[in-house]
């Protein structure tokens, strides 16, 4: 996870802008006044949670993500943005980072390791002799060839060496494999060995789906321990992981709830069964880091842990860091000047599965698959499932365990920033442990002095309700949403990957979008604020001719910008060898991004209108119907442009092929 990736998991754009403007909830998105040109009539500035973007549908006409709408408003560039954010979300920078290349590639280098393990350890569980048991325990649990292939579970042989043996062949040394996990090492005895032996291997990826480790399951039925995770490495940090978050981003965006388990064999069940929004912990409570990353797709989380003991009270902990990280904010440790606290504004809609005695995910989808659903739709708030827990073998003679359960419990309750839910959970409290009601608000915790306001012209900070449930329907364009700006982030990043491997080519592209009266490739035209100042860099440089590489570039840029611009350099170098109809082929590229965002912002459009005229809003809808016209023919012209050049690179596609170019 990239910097400005990891301050976006920890900052949610809509309560950013909330602090200096007025939001009010629209269906999907906020609506308010912009705060960068005058208007008071029509609320035409929106801000959109599901994709973390705000646009101004009025006269600024421009949009962005967080750092974009944090750089106009204080008139900052994307270097200072960075900073002011970073502190905000408590993201350190490590500003000796970009010059360590290094540190970079030994780390790509650990990675590649990574995969080609995960491949060998695939390999071998699908051909070697040696792994028939394996095979037979896959079987076991049902998981299908499709399954395995796509979490790529694979086999360790039964052996100290041979893994050591293998990729030393190939190149790797000993400090490489002790490195990335794969080695053990005797201090005593100064001897190195196979760290996984006659272990299913399961790959742990990071939300980007790079392999940074491994989970190995013994197949020996006295084996400990029963799981035994790759080290503390480079790249493997379990409280910073999320089994399964790579594949599940789009589903757990899609049904606006993550659910979390316990297990790996619970996720690659869940997966198989078509459940695709679930995530399992790596043997932890939940950190503030994984909560984070969970964050910015969806703001409900169900935790689906076994019934046991154990799995009860590891729920509690992992409450107490959600209550932390999401219930409330406490940004003491981010903002050491003013000390502010701001209480009782749930961010999450947390609930528990008790899952059935005897019973984990895994059991319940193999047995009954149409169980899960059904289960999750029993899931209980919070603090209902603490009442429940703590009081279960509560001996309700004890006034002071009592006490002890009630002192837990209380500060929960006065958290709930909702008072018709916050008394009813004062009752439920008093009618559980049979005391009056009076006394437990007595014993409440004493109330904090607040710091004195600070005086400031700044507008004082609205906070917005939390979002509604989604109504029938609103799950599939949810979807497409999701897929249509996923596929415009994929055609922005190769455009760039191909200007940075072929600068030359930019200014071709640049031409033929003059002569088809289209504006020229601009730092608007990327969604990302870390792209757009990329971009600055990238167009400057391209101009300055073919004696320039792609190392001077790099030896211009600060961190992120320079490990954005190394990302990128990973993407396939070359659409067309031929750099005449690469041209034509990223021009189209550009086009098909600058179609489907106008095509979004109609659609947003439209249903605005919609609003405005159910209200009776009549300068809105009037506004309204301006900008949608603006835009239809906006996006006439682009489709026109497309059709237009379309035709002219199938011509010259076709000369081509008969050597006529």
């Amino acid at each position: 996870m990239s910097v400005t990736e990891e301050i976006k998991s920890r900052l949610d754009i809509v309560d950013v802008v909330s602090e200096t403007v007025n939001l009010r909830k629209s269906g999907r998105s906020y609506a308010g006044f912009c705060p960068f040109h005058p208007n008071t009539r029509t609320p035409a500035f929106y801000v959109f949670p599901e994709t973390q973007t705000w646009h101004c549908f009025g006269a600024c006409a421009e949009g962005g993500d967080l750092f974009s709408y944090v750089m106009k408003r204080e008139g900052m560039d994307f270097k200072e943005a960075l900073r002011v954010l970073a502190q905000k979300a408590g993201v350190t920078l490590d500003e000796a980072q970009p010059v360590d290349k290094a540190q970079k590639a030994a780390e790509d280098r650990l990675g590649d390791l990574l995969a080609a393990a995960a491949e060998y350890f695939y390999q071998l569980l699908l051909h070697a002799p040696q792994a028939e048991a394996a095979r037979q325990y896959v079987t076991g649990r049902q998981l299908s060839p499709e399954t395995q292939a796509h979490f790529q579970i694979g086999f360790a042989l039964d052996s100290w060496d041979q893994c050591r043996t293998h990729f030393t062949a190939q190149g790797y040394t000993d400090d490489d494999l002790l490195d990335a996990g794969l080695l053990t090492e005797n201090p005593d005895k100064g001897t190195r060995y196979d760290r996984f032996r006659n272990r299913l291997m399961i790959p742990i990826r990071d939300g980007n789906g790079r392999i940074v480790g491994f989970g190995a399951r013994t197949l020996d039925p006295d084996g400990v321990p029963k799981y035994l995770n790759s080290p503390q490495t480079k790249l493997f940090d379990k409280s910073n992981l999320l089994f399964g978050l790579d594949g599940a981003k789009r589903s757990i965006r899609e049904a606006r709830q993550a659910v979390i388990v316990e297990g790996y064999m619970d996720v690659m069940q869940a997966w198989q069964a078509g459940f695709r929004n679930v995530v399992a912990q790596m043997g932890t409570a939940l950190t503030q880091e994984q909560l984070g990353q969970l964050k910015r797709l969806s703001k409900q989380f169900v935790l689906a842990l076994d019934a046991d003991a154990a799995g009860a009270k590891a729920t509690l902990r992992s409450l107490q860091v959600a209550r932390e990280t999401l219930d409330r904010e406490l940004d003491v440790r981010f903002d050491a000047h003013n000390l502010v606290r701001y209480e009782g504004r749930l961010q999450a809609d947390i609930r528990i599965v008790t899952l059935p005695e005897g019973n984990d995910p895994d059991k319940i989808i193999r047995e009954d698959p149409t169980q899960w659903p059904k289960l999750l739709a029993k899931a209980r708030p919070v603090v209902e499932y603490v009442i429940a827990v703590l009081t279960q073998d509560l001996d309700l003679g004890d006034a002071k365990a009592k006490t002890a359960v009630a002192q837990q419990i209380i500060p929960l309750i006065e958290d709930i920033q909702d008072p018709v839910e916050r008394d009813h959970y004062w009752q439920r409290l008093s009618h559980t442990l049979r005391v009056d009601e009076r006394a437990l608000r007595q014993a409440r915790r004493p109330e904090r002095k607040r710091p004195p306001a600070e005086h400031t012209s700044a507008p004082r900070r609205i906070v917005p309700p939390p979002p509604e449930p989604p109504a029938e329907g609103e799950l599939r364009v949810t979807a497409v949403l999701g897929q249509n700006l996923t596929a415009t982030k994929k055609k922005e990043d190769f455009f760039l990957s191909q200007v940075l491997h072929h600068p030359r080519a930019l200014a071709d592209v640049n031409l033929i979008l003059d002569q088809a009266e289209q504006p020229v490739v601009g730092p608007n035209d990327f969604t990302a604020s870390e792209d757009r100042a990329l971009w600055l860099y990238v167009s400057a440089w391209s101009d300055r001719g073919a004696f320039v590489t792609i190392q001077d570039l790099c030896d211009s840029l600060d961190y992120p910008l320079l490990d954005r611009v190394q990302n990128l350099q990973t993407l396939s170098p070359t659409l067309d060898a031929n750099l005449d109809r690469l041209a034509d082929q990223l021009v189209l590229a550009v086009l098909d991004w600058r179609i489907e965002k106008a095509r979004q912002l109609r659609t947003d459009l439209q249903r605005f209108v919609a609003d405005a005229k159910q209200q009776g809003d009549s300068d809105s809808y009037q506004e309204y119907l301006v900008r949608l016209q603006e835009l239809s023919v906006l996006k006439r012209r682009l489709d026109k442009a497309k059709n237009a050049l379309s035709a002219t690179s199938k011509r010259r596609a076709e000369d081509a092929a008969l050597g006529r170019y």
